[in-house]
């Protein structure tokens, strides 16, 4: 099931930022869906928002015979959202991968549903070549929903870092669930003193700083490949270019039904072959690809060769919501699992947080270097 959620929340996904070029006729199916993308591609910034279209309850039903599925699981599950936001100077179909003027910000929120957005546990901004992160330990222990989520040692650890002197005040905010900013390239130079060979100026096309062995930003308790650009297949290319291969599953190869209004929107059924259109996400993500989380690559390797549906909301002429249901992609899902995606074309765009604290990589090792020295000095009592 895992291995099918994962193609199918990158299919949508994808799908979503597949720009259509031209225009056609907007009163008919396809030019809805065609016009929709195209007005997409024309804003200047976007937020997509990935959750499960469904109750817990629903969850449940679905999944309860999956191994070791629980009630808590499903809860954990219907309250998750995930969202990604992009802006730049310019409309993003013209956006290239390496322009200065663009800003990302990513968002995994818990405890979500019906008007609640939820609490942030992770926060990732990128703005004018800083990163702002946020963490929160407790809410995301809280996921493991195994009964042994380790939270008494992570509140040892708290308490530990809180004891810290006022000079570590960076530290001490990322602990409590605070903003901290990281310059990338300072990280990667000090990776570069500890030996590790590799920084910003590597010739390695992830735009990272390096293994997650030798990267100090596993310090942070995060995932230590936090890439400063994108790969250099990637780079050079316009939005529109990065998408052509997707523009043809969805033109070509796609059939769309009108399936009439509901709640101001217009609802569009969209069939496709998924193996092509797997193939047409692999080719448009080039190397980043094998960069992504869950083995990627597999999943979409693995995605059924049958035709699929998404349904596709339009409303005032703007792409507005995508739903697929992960039961196409597993027979073992028990009824439907519809896994949305929420799209709003010109959101506000990506700001730095305010009052973040300067996080350096001396931060780090200080702190891991106070904490030995406590323990030795009570070793010594």
């Amino acid at each position: 099931m895992r291995k099918g959620l994962a193609a199918a929340g990158v299919v949508a996904l994808i799908t979503a930022g597949a720009a259509a070029c031209g225009s056609e006729e907007p009163g008919t199916p396809q030019g809805k869906v065609t016009n929709a993308f195209t007005k997409l591609g024309e804003q200047k910034s976007v937020t997509m928002g990935v959750s499960f279209d469904g109750t817990p309850e629903q969850i449940y039903a679905a999944l309860k015979d999956q191994d070791d599925f629980k009630r808590a699981d499903a809860d954990m599950l219907g309250g998750l959202r995930i969202s990604t936001s992009f802006s730049a100077d310019k409309a993003l179909a013209e956006v290239k991968g390496d322009d200065k003027g663009t800003s990302f910000g990513l968002e995994v929120a818990g405890g979500a549903g019906g008007k609640s957005e939820g609490k942030t546990l992770v926060g990732v901004r990128s703005v004018d070549q800083k990163a702002y992160v946020q963490v929160d330990l407790k809410g995301l222990a809280a996921l493991d929903t195994t009964g042994d989520t380790g939270l008494s040692d992570l509140t040892g650890m708290l308490n530990s870092v809180d004891q810290l002197p006022s000079s570590f005040a960076s530290i001490k905010t990322l602990a409590k669930g605070g903003w901290v900013s990281i310059d990338p390239q300072a990280f990667a130079d000090f990776a570069k003193t500890l030996g590790s060979g590799k920084g910003s100026g590597s010739s390695d096309s992830s735009g990272g700083f390096g293994s997650s062995e030798d990267s100090p930003l596993g310090g942070l308790g995060l995932p230590s490949d936090l890439p400063t650009a994108l790969p250099t297949d990637l780079a050079k290319k316009t939005f529109a270019e990065l998408l052509a291969p997707l523009q043809k599953s969805l033109t070509k190869d796609a059939k769309i039904t009108d399936l009439g209004t509901k709640d101001g929107a217009d609802h569009l059924k969209v069939s496709l072959p998924a193996r092509t259109l797997a193939q047409d996400i692999q080719n448009s993500l080039g190397s980043m690809t094998s960069m992504l989380p869950g083995d990627l690559k597999k999943s979409l390797d693995d995605v059924p060769n049958k035709t699929v549906s998404l349904d596709v909301a339009v409303k005032g002429g703007k792409l507005n919501h995508i739903s697929v249901d992960l039961a196409q992609f597993d027979d073992t899902i028990h009824g439907s699992l519809p896994l949305g995606l929420s799209i709003d074309g010109g959101a506000d765009p990506v700001k730095a947080p305010s009052g973040a604290q300067q996080l350096n990589p001396q931060d780090l090792v200080g702190a891991v270097m106070s904490q030995l020295g406590d323990l030795m000095g009570n070793k010594d009592a």
